[in-house]
Order: C-alpha cells, then structure tokens, then sequence
C-alpha cells in the first residue's frame, strides 16, 4: 500500500464526506416518476418496512424458469400471447441492415426478425415499439471480435449516431437472443416499459478497455416486470455492464461481467433472483441498491452460486459525461449493499477484491436528507442482510482503490484506506475485513443496539487464520475525527470495532419471512 497522507486531503471534502459518498447510481436519465411495470402502471404501495409484508415470490410467481428458450411458455404472468394471432418471420442478411432499419419501423405485432451471420453495420439504434417481436441471430461470438463470423451475428454501432442505443425497445414479449452489440454509443440493449423480456445468449461489448467514452450500459432493462437474462456476456461498459433497475421479478443468471466499471447491478428492484454469474476484473463486482426519488421500494433479491472476484480495475467512468455517480465507487470493490432490504447470499466466492468483499452502506451515506427517498416510503435505511454459506478466498482488502486515491473524486476509498493505513502500522490490520458496515442505519443511531438492521453472517469458509471477519466502520465517527483541522487518526480508529464470525451480534439467522428459492 502507498501512503496518502491526510494532509493531502481538503478539509471541505472530508467535511461533507457523508453528503459526498455517492456510489454506483445507474439510472441516468430517469427521474423517478416514469410507469414502473408495463401494462400495470402502479405505484409501490408498500409499508415503511418490507420485512414480512413483500416476503417475495412464490409458487408460479417464483418464475421458476422463463423457458428454456425465448417466447415458449413461462410461469410468470403474461399481459399479451402471440398464440392464435398471425406470426410472421422477416429474414435479413449482413447486406441488408438498412432494409432492417426500414422494417423496424412498420412491425407486426409477433414477428420474428431472422438475422443471418456475419456483420451488420448501422447508423441509428434498431428501435423496436411492438409486442410480440423476436430477434434471432446466428450466435453472439467470443470476446473481442467486432466482426460476424459463419456462426456469429454481430451488430456494429460503431457509425451510429452520438448518444444513440444500440436495440431500443419498448414492448411485451420481447425476445433477443444470439448476437452481438458492438460499440454502441450509449447503451447496447435499452429495454423499458417492457413485460416478459427474454434477453438470452447475447454479447455486448465496446472495442476499447478503460474508455470513459464508451457506451454506459451493455445490458439495460428498466421500469420493467419479467425480466430474464442468462448466458450473457458484457465487456468495457463505462457504467454497468448487465443492469436491472426500477423492475418487479427479474432472473439473472450465468452471465459474464468483465472489464466494466460496474459489472452487475440490481437496483431499486423488487424480487429478483441473481444465480451463477462471474464478475470479474470490474472496478466493482454484483451490486444491489435502492436510489432516492424512485417509487419502487427494492427488496427480496437472492444472490447465490456467483463468482465475484479479482474486480480491480481502475475506474474510467466519465465524471463530466456521465449524469450518474458511478465514477466515485473505489476500484476493488467485490460488492456492496446499499439501502436494501432482505438481501441473500448463499454459495457465492469472493476473494483478491482490492478493497473490501463487501459493504453494506446506508442510503443516507449517498443522500443524507431523509425527504429525498420519501417516493418509495423512506428507503434509506438497509435491513435483513443475511451471508451464509459462501467461500472467501482472500487477498482482499488489502490495497484500497488500489492505493490511487481521491478525496473528492472517490471519498469513501479514501478514508477507508487512510483509516486502515493506521491499522496496519499500529495495529497489526492488513487487510480490511471481508465485511464492512458503514453503521449509519438507523438514523440516528442508538447506541445501545449493536446490529440493529439484523446483518447476518454465519457459516461462511474464511481464509486460514481469520480473525476477525467484520467490521463495524461507523463511517459518520470516522469522518468526524477525520475532518477536523488536525485529524485525530487514532481517534478514528477507535470508533471502528471488529467482530469473529460466529460471535454476537452478527451470528443471527437470517429473516422471516425466507425468500423462497425460484
């Protein structure tokens, strides 16, 4: 680790630490008021705590599997069938992307577009606005290859308009499988509005690591319900490389995140099931979190069999181009929890996560006025984290934000690493432990409850010789005694307590009641 000493830091930013630690915040242009569900246009109506009353899906409601391929039947509910309707087929081969462009725009309702292999080049996104569309191509390819091969479909953005998607698409029953999305200028696949969604087998990617000019999100569905995206790649996203956001009842699994800022993120969803993902080599691995301003109060997520490791990449998000906060999340981050509520992992492996395995943040450490999250009934704080059962390898928190730090740019890294560059030279703490709480929830704190949003780690395999396993950061003390005029470093040290697994009062057993596995 290379030392930045805390004289470097400006006073006024670790003053305002707190109203500064924004962390990866992914719905750039969204302003919290827009329909959440297709075709069900209302409001989460929950109560101030989800705990016992969203108790997750169930039954068929589970989604128990969106079918083995794309438009058969699903057990979720459907608001619109193309069966008895007239289905057509349109057929278009690599020469002919601007007979497809034409076609887009006139759709039937249930068509489905055959796209041969090879390499289409577009000037403008493939904007899709009815139900009941299909797009078909002849593979999604291997990582790095911009151009179709004999097996492969490849979508070329790459001439396309500035700040353009790549496939657009408003609409029920929509289905993408077997292409790729090659450098497109804003997001890749843009799904929203949409019910029934069936993204499967797709690649997206951009050309150039580490470009803050590439497009944000590779994968985006948003303001949607039945969302399903499995065996998926992502590669180079300014952003988010496979995202969730504002949806009810999505499945996530076994998809490749790499080489983004951010590789998987759940946010301001409810009842989703993330299963054996890799994210790897992201500034910050799986992440699932609730924004302020949006009236879809996130809860019920299950996150199991998924590998989240080595997620060191230096953060190239734009801070200029970017609306979002994403640039400010320190590189190594395996994953964090923020203002999330009845949150699961279960057989996951994190390890050599340069900063920390896992945080879990209030909401209040990214909007500290209360009244900004009261669209969603004051989601703020974060409850029910339950981690059991997972592997640590090691390695991890051992060079925060990879010892490149900035106060203004990226707050929280850098008081994490200066506070545990303390630790290590006086306390013998290497290593920042594999789970950090930022022990801000609830607001304000009552002293006398140690765990008091019902954290739960047990069970888990840790590296030979752990110690200790949890840290209890208290991130508004810290900074307190860090944003003096002479920071008091021992002090705040002291306000962070570490914890055994095993040990009160993390050793809980989870919540009830339990999310009910797809």
């Amino acid at each position: 680790m290379h030392r930045l000493p805390l004289s470097c830091a400006p006073r006024a930013a670790l003053l305002a630490l707190v109203g500064l630690l924004a962390l990866p915040a992914c719905s750039d242009d969204d302003d919290g008021t827009g329909t959440p569900d297709a075709g069900n246009p209302q409001t989460d109506a929950g109560t101030r705590t989800d705990a016992g009353t969203d108790a997750g899906p169930t039954g068929t409601d589970a989604g128990t599997d969106a079918g083995t391929d794309a438009g058969t039947t699903q057990a979720w509910p459907q608001d619109f069938s193309c069966q008895g309707k007239e289905q057509k087929t349109l057929t278009f081969n690599a020469t002919q992307a601007q007979d497809l462009q034409d076609a887009v725009n006139s759709l039937a309702e249930c068509t489905t577009i055959q796209l041969g292999a090879g390499t289409f080049h577009f000037d403008n996104a493939i904007t899709i606005r009815q139900n009941g569309i299909t797009i078909v191509g002849a593979g999604k390819g291997a990582k790095g290859e911009g151009e179709g091969g004999t097996a492969s479909t490849v979508l070329d953005f790459s001439n396309a308009a500035s700040n353009t998607n790549g496939i657009d698409v408003v609409g029920k029953l929509f289905t993408v499988r077997d292409v790729a999305l090659w450098n497109a200028r804003k997001d890749a696949l843009r799904v929203e509005n949409s019910s029934n969604v069936f993204v499967q087998r797709i690649r997206t990617e951009w050309k150039n690591a580490d470009d803050e000019n590439n497009g944000k999100y590779g994968i985006y569905p948003v303001k949607s319900q039945y969302v399903t995206i499995e065996d998926c790649e992502s590669y180079n996203a300014a952003d988010a490389g496979i995202y969730v956001g504002q949806t009810r009842y999505a499945i996530v699994r076994r998809n490749i995140a790499k080489q983004n800022v951010a590789g998987i993120e759940i946010e301001n969803t409810k009842y989703a099931f993330v299963q054996g993902n890799t994210a790897q080599d992201n500034t910050t691995g799986l992440v699932v979190f609730d924004l302020p301003g949006n009236p879809i109060k996130g809860t019920d997520i299950l996150v199991t069999g998924n590998t989240i490791t080595g997620n060191n990449r230096d953060n190239f998000a734009s801070v200029t181009a970017s609306s979002s906060t994403v640039s400010q999340v320190p590189a190594g981050t395996g994953t964090f929890i923020l203002a999330s509520r009845r949150v699961e992992f279960v057989g996951n492996t994190w390890g050599n996560n340069n900063t920390v395995d896992i945080a879990v943040l209030s909401g209040l450490a990214i909007e500290p006025d209360p009244s900004q999250w009261s669209a969603a009934y004051f989601n703020f704080p974060s409850a029910d984290v339950y981690i059991h059962g997972n592997t640590f390898q090691g390695e991890s928190g051992d060079n925060v934000d990879n010892g490149k730090t900035d106060v203004e740019r990226r707050p929280l890294g850098a008081l994490v690493y200066n506070t545990y560059l303390y630790g290590a030279a006086t306390q013998g703490v290497t290593h920042v432990e594999h789970l950090l709480w930022d022990g801000i929830d609830p607001a304000p704190r009552n002293e006398s409850l140690k765990n008091p949003i019902n954290i739960c780690f047990t069970g888990n395999t840790l590296p030979a010789g752990t110690k200790e396993a949890i840290v209890d950061f208290d991130l508004q003390a810290v900074a307190a005694k860090l944003g003096t005029a002479t920071p008091d470093v021992p002090g705040a040290w002291a306000e962070t307590r570490r914890y055994s697994q095993g040990a009160a009062p993390f050793n809980c057993s989870g919540f009830a009641p339990a999310l009910a596995l797809p």
